[in-house]
């Protein structure tokens, strides 16, 4: 019982690149078959929905069953950029506008540098905690990536125009404001690094 938290983490990295693999299959459906290329849009929304719940449901279980380690909390965070970076990328060459393009980038340029601040101070026997603005922008991500995956399915099963316009709005919205805490995050943190300096 003490290893389901690990299990649900090590589940988020081995669903990353099969969800990611799912959107650029379903983007080569687009044209020929869109009501194909929007039920596996749908799939993709609810393993990612799943995926991204199991991200609260580790730590939780781990709390609770007292299986709070610091392999398995360097799991969970690595699990969360293995979904996120997947999603984000395949999505980018998919599907995304250029505007969230932009956003997108953003947030990964922020986490590829905040990576090698981690492992710059981790060889002098130092840590950087994870922000409480690091956990938001982690959260409007989750979010952001959900609500497009939703819009994108909506879309193309040619749902209501006002659900379509919603969802589409919702995600712009969430993933910008994940590119803005990434930037933030990103600056907080090498203020930290530059204080203990």
């Amino acid at each position: 019982m003490k290893n389901l938290p690990t299990m649900l983490t090590a589940f988020r990295i081995v669903a990353a690149p099969l969800l990611a693999g799912a959107v650029l299959y379903a983007s080569t459906l687009l044209y020929d078959a869109p009501h194909r290329a929007g039920f596996i849009y749908a799939l993709i929304f609810v393993f990612f929905v799943i995926a991204a719940l199991t991200d609260w449901l580790d730590g939780y279980l781990a709390r609770k069953l007292d299986a709070v380690t610091p392999l398995g909390a360097a799991l969970d965070h690595a699990a969360d950029k293995v979904l996120i970076t997947c999603m984000l990328v395949a999505l980018a060459f998919a599907a995304l506008p250029i505007g969230l393009v932009a956003a997108a980038v953003l947030i990964l340029g922020r986490d590829v540098a905040v990576a090698g601040l981690r492992e710059g101070i981790s060889a002098q026997g130092k840590s950087l905690p994870v922000s409480q603005l690091g956990k938001w922008k982690a959260a409007a991500e989750m979010a952001g990536v959900g609500a497009f995956l939703a819009f994108q399915t909506a879309a193309l099963l040619q749902a209501d125009a006002g659900i379509v316009d919603g969802l589409d709005w919702a995600a712009r919205v969430l993933i910008w404001a994940a590119a803005a805490l990434a930037l933030l995050s990103g600056a907080q943190y090498l203020g930290a690094l530059l204080k203990r300096n």
